[in-house]
């Protein structure tokens, strides 16, 4: 019996219910490779935020993507690698690109934000689903949207729906770059 090796697969979007659909319609499709889904707020941690004291305060672009690498941290060691290391097929949804273009749509320097997230290993395949923002409530379950909706009250002039075009086309461009290097 031929065994196919460990495979990381990515899948970043700025629709999470978009993102969750194609994480499910890969497992299905590589059952045979026992293939399992990581998916972001596996920490906890964004939990935390939803039910904290209004007094907390609104956190920063820059501290949700912290947060973020401290949850993709906490999936890299508690379900990811261990599934990798066992011959497993593991789809993360989100994965790396997803924070990037989010932290780059909001203008963070892309040199910190690579900086943040060099601990995570490269995928060994990459898919960006590139529908348009969710436009009900009940369709935000992605980051991208948990995030927006905390920053509003930082966004200034610009709108939600702009934020979130800007973080599409800062994800498609990290596409490209990553398709052509």
């Amino acid at each position: 019996m031929t065994t196919k090796p460990a495979r990381l697969i990515s899948v970043d979007s700025v629709n999470g219910h978009a993102l969750t659909e194609t994480a499910r319609k890969l497992a299905t499709a590589h059952r045979r490779d026992k293939a399992g889904i990581s998916a972001w707020g596996a920490s906890g941690i964004f939990d935390e935020l939803v039910v904290a004291e209004p007094d907390a305060g609104i956190p920063s672009i820059r501290t949700l993507l912290l947060l973020y690498a401290a949850d993709l941290a906490f999936r890299l060691r508690w379900e990811i690698r261990p599934a990798l290391e066992e011959g497993r097929l593991v789809i993360a949804a989100p994965y790396v690109a997803t924070a990037m273009a989010l932290g780059e749509a909001a203008g963070l320097e892309p040199e910190w934000l690579v900086d943040l997230f060099h601990f995570a290993p490269a995928p060994s395949e990459h898919h960006v689903i590139d529908p348009p923002p969710a436009r009900t409530r009940t369709d935000r379950e992605g980051f991208v949207e948990f995030a927006w909706r905390r920053l509003d009250t930082q966004a200034g002039d610009i709108t939600r729906r702009q934020l979130m075009d800007r973080t599409r086309r800062h994800l498609r461009a990290i596409a490209r770059r990553a398709s052509s290097g």
